[in-house]
């Protein structure tokens, strides 16, 4: 029997200057749903992973970016074939990547409409197996 944890997940919560745009962009950009919509508030998930964004006034988001959130995937190759369209309707200081880091990262990186970084990575080398230990027994 699996044992039973309280903690779900760690969602992070991004503040946003207009919740319609960046609904938008997540949802048409970057593929994720859009949940629980209200409030100045949405819950965003793209397969099992998810981010929180809020509604708050222009000068409580910096024009730097606030947060990065990093996504791991298999395969980051396949996400960009995925997105590729989409990615380049945006202006190309918006994305950039694939690019292969040196510490073992190959990464997408994205900025959202307030500069928050959306980054999705797979290991390389020695990372390229960091995920299995979930899958073994």
């Amino acid at each position: 029997m699996r044992p039973r944890f309280n903690t779900i997940q760690v969602t992070p919560f991004l503040g946003v200057r207009n919740l319609d745009v960046s609904i938008d962009f997540y949802t048409n950009i970057l593929d994720f749903g859009a949940f629980a919509v209200g409030g100045g508030y949405a819950y965003l998930e793209r397969e099992r992973a998810a981010i929180r964004i809020l509604q708050v006034s222009p000068e409580d988001v910096p024009s730097i970016h606030t947060l990065s959130c990093y996504f791991d995937v298999h395969d980051v190759d396949d996400e960009v074939a995925r997105l590729d369209a989409r990615l380049q309707a945006l202006p190309p200081d918006r994305w950039k990547g694939p690019l292969n880091q040196p510490y073992n990262q190959r990464e997408l990186i994205v900025r959202d409409p307030d500069n928050h970084l959306i980054i999705f990575g797979q290991g390389l080398g020695p990372n390229s197996d960091q995920w299995d230990y979930r899958f073994r027994e």
